[in-house]
Order: C-alpha cells, then sequence, then structure tokens
C-alpha cells in the first residue's frame, strides 16, 4: 500500500465489501492483510472482528511511563440495499451508508504512516478498527475484551472521526469542545391485544391502532415534559403488526430511540414514554411492556484536547471549525471517551450530487473521495505531535 495514493481504492474496495453488526469477517480479513504487508502484526477481538494495532515509538522515553494515544475507525456497515448507482457499488443487501468505509480507508492510510515513521515517534499509538458501531454495542465491547490496556499503557488521548454527507461544507473540519454529538436510548414498546375479524373490531381489543396512537401522543407528550432549552427528541422508526387487512391482529411493536445531551433529559423522557403508553394502553384495553436500552451517552469532547487539536490542524495547514451547537446524532465511540479524554472530529463529504444532500444512512447516500487523504494526513500529525507534546 502505497499509503495516500491508494487511499480511494481502499475506500471503494471496503465499500464493496459491507457486513452489519459485530462479525466482519471480510473487512477484517481486507484489513489485517494490508497491516501484516506493512509489518505491523494486528490483534483480533476475542467476542467480535476487532483489528487493533500497536506502533511503538523508536524516540521514545522508555524510563518513564510512554506517552500513548488511540485512533479508532469504526468497520460496519448497516442493512441497506445500495441505490447510489455507483459502478462500485455494494451488491449484497447491505451498504457503508454511514461513511464506515471511509473511516477504515482513512486511519489505515494513517496507522501505515505512522508505521513507518515510528523511528521518529515520542510514544505508542493504538489503532483501532471496532465492528458493531451501529446499535451493537461494539465500543462497550472492546472496552470489556482491554482496548485501554493493550499497550501496556492507558492511553492519555484518543481520536475518533465521522465523515458527513450533509450538515457540513465538502471538505470542512468540524468539532466543539463539551457535547458533539446526542447520547441515544433504544425504545421497544410491545402491544399485546385481543385480534379477531376486522369485520367485528368492537368485539376485539386492537393494538395496533394503540400503538399508532402512541407514536404521536408520545411525541407529544416529550415536547411538553422537557424544556425547550434542552434539546431533545423521541422518534419511532419501526411500527409492526398483523399479516392480513381483514384481521386484527394480536401484537404490535414499537421500536425508538430518545436523543439527548444530558443524563437529567434522558430519565425525563423515559418516564414520559412510560406514563403515555400506560394512559394509551388503559384507554385502548390493551397490555404495554416498555423496555429502555443505553446504547450510547452523549459524545463530549474534552475542551483541552480540542483546543489540542485545532493548534495540531493550524500547524499543518488545516482548520477545524468550532460547530455553535451539537448534533442530534448518536455514536459509540462515546464511551470510549467517558474513559479517556479525547476529541471526536466531524468530517464534510458532501458530493453535492443532491439538492438536499442525502443524509448518513440513506440507500442513496454518497461520500466524496477527496476528503481522504487530508484526513488521514490530519489524523497521523495529531498521533505524532500530541505525542510529542506527553500528557
Amino acid at each position: 500500500m502505497s499509503v495516500m495514493s491508494d487511499i480511494v481504492s481502499v475506500r471503494r474496495d471496503l465499500h464493496q465489501l459491507p457486513e452489519v453488526g459485530l462479525f466482519l469477517p471480510e473487512t477484517q480479513r481486507y484489513l489485517v492483510s494490508i497491516l501484516r504487508a506493512e509489518g505491523m502484526e494486528p490483534l483480533l477481538g476475542d467476542t467480535m472482528s476487532s483489528v487493533t494495532v500497536v506502533i511503538r515509538g523508536g524516540a521514545a522515553d522508555r524510563s518513564a511511563p510512554v506517552p500513548t494515544v488511540l485512533v479508532r475507525s469504526d468497520m460496519d456497515g448497516l442493512p441497506v440495499a445500495e441505490e447510489t448507482g455507483l459502478s462500485w457499488a455494494a451488491a449484497n443487501g447491505a451498504m457503508h451508508a454511514c461513511g464506515h468505509d471511509a473511516h477504515m480507508a482513512i486511519v489505515l492510510a494513517a496507522a501505515v504512516a505512522t508505521h513507518r515513521g515510528r523511528a521518529h515517534l515520542k510514544g505508542d499509538a493504538v489503532f483501532f478498527f471496532q465492528p458493531g458501531e451501529e446499535g451493537h454495542g461494539g465500543a462497550l465491547r472492546a472496552l470489556e475484551e482491554g482496548l485501554l490496556d493493550v499497550a501496556g499503557t492507558r492511553p492519555t488521548a484518543a481520536l475518533g472521526l465521522h465523515v458527513l454527507a450533509h450538515l457540513l461544507a465538502p471538505g470542512q473540519f468540524a468539532g466543539r469542545p463539551g457535547p458533539v454529538l446526542s447520547g441515544s436510548t433504544l425504545v421497544d414498546i410491545d402491544v399485546a391485544g385481543r385480534g379477531g375479524h376486522g369485520s367485528t373490531p368492537h368485539l376485539t381489543a386492537s393494538p395496533l391502532v394503540a400503538a399508532a396512537a402512541m407514536v404521536g401522543a408520545i411525541g407529544a407528550g416529550a415536547a411538553h415534559s422537557v424544556s425547550m432549552f434542552e434539546p431533545s427528541t423521541v422518534g419511532f422508526g419501526v411500527i409492526s403488526s398483523g399479516q392480513a387487512r381483514n384481521v386484527v391482529p394480536d401484537h404490535a411493536k414499537l421500536r425508538g430511540v430518545i436523543r439527548s445531551f444530558d443524563s437529567d433529559t434522558d430519565t425525563i423522557l423515559q418516564q414520559a414514554v412510560e406514563r403515555t403508553v400506560a394512559g394509551i394502553a388503559s384507554a385502548h384495553g390493551v397490555r404495554a411492556t416498555v423496555s429502555f436500552t443505553r446504547d450510547t451517552v452523549p459524545t463530549d469532547s474534552d475542551p483541552a484536547e480540542f483546543a489540542r487539536l485545532g493548534a495540531i490542524a493550524e500547524r499543518h495547514g488545516r482548520h477545524v471549525v468550532e460547530l455553535a451547537q451539537p448534533i442530534a446524532i448518536s455514536e459509540d465511540f462515546s464511551w470510549i471517551l467517558r474513559e479517556i479524554p479525547g476529541v471526536f472530529l466531524l468530517v464534510g463529504a458532501d458530493t453535492e450530487l443532491s439538492d438536499p444532500p442525502e443524509s448518513n444512512h440513506s440507500s442513496r447516500a454518497t461520500f466524496r473521495d477527496d476528503v481522504l487523504e487530508p484526513t488521514a494526513a490530519l489524523v497521523t500529525a495529531w498521533v505524532a505531535d500530541r505525542l510529542a507534546e506527553g500528557g
């Protein structure tokens, strides 16, 4: 791999083999082959298809604790059938609709460049490729597997990144101190009623009608439970019930997400959902159960680390824009940032092929290739400079 010159072809290779969840054998095999060809020996996850490499700096003072940094890329795709029309589109029913193929290409190139320049590195660098970011608990599993101890010295700083197909100008680097992205709590509502023939609804208790009523009522209830100065949202992406148009079903389910930037707000919204569901269920004569799963916490960039990244970027001819407000998407890198200080960098990758641009997770989302090399160069610079700064 000639590092930056091959970065586009690497990204396109990875784009064509998206895999979903925690077990990504083809993706893992691809990354490992390049890392081993460069003389690195990757560590593989025990309970998922993660890939980790530790690069030891040749200029580190090993008579004292060695400065260590962590760079993370996610690996998994989404269960979305691609509709971009690209000549290198995925054709297996899954898609890198969130740009994780770009993340892997960027971090892989940075790892190779760092390895080749390791003689001048004043500390150790951990490059971590993580499956299961899309709601599968990959970051928490990595922490349980000992990610932060893999180098022997706990990292003093961490860097994560994400390309955006919308929201930012093409090629723009952005972030902010404090909350960057929202936390997310998964909401599962199961409704049980009494089914029957569609011609005699008065003899039934329809869970479908109750579930439909819950969707609108929960949104209204949530809006009136939280201050307008505490940004938050409760939304549903799944409502499923029944098999036939003339049959009242016995069961229905709703699947949604609470997003907020504060743990107290999250708790208030959970309580609002429970109250609303109980009330609607009672009114419709059905039974409902609600469960919550904390998927991510808010993604917070450490103010000092954000300032350091900005200064490093300026030294290398780049600029990181400070966002005026956080963005209500979620990331499980947030769990890692709960353990060590770090920063989450956003990269504008709008291809300007549609107006308005398709967002991340769309089956038509596209991400520009010309952000790959500058971002990999910035990551490489951050590793070297941040290690030179020490703890």
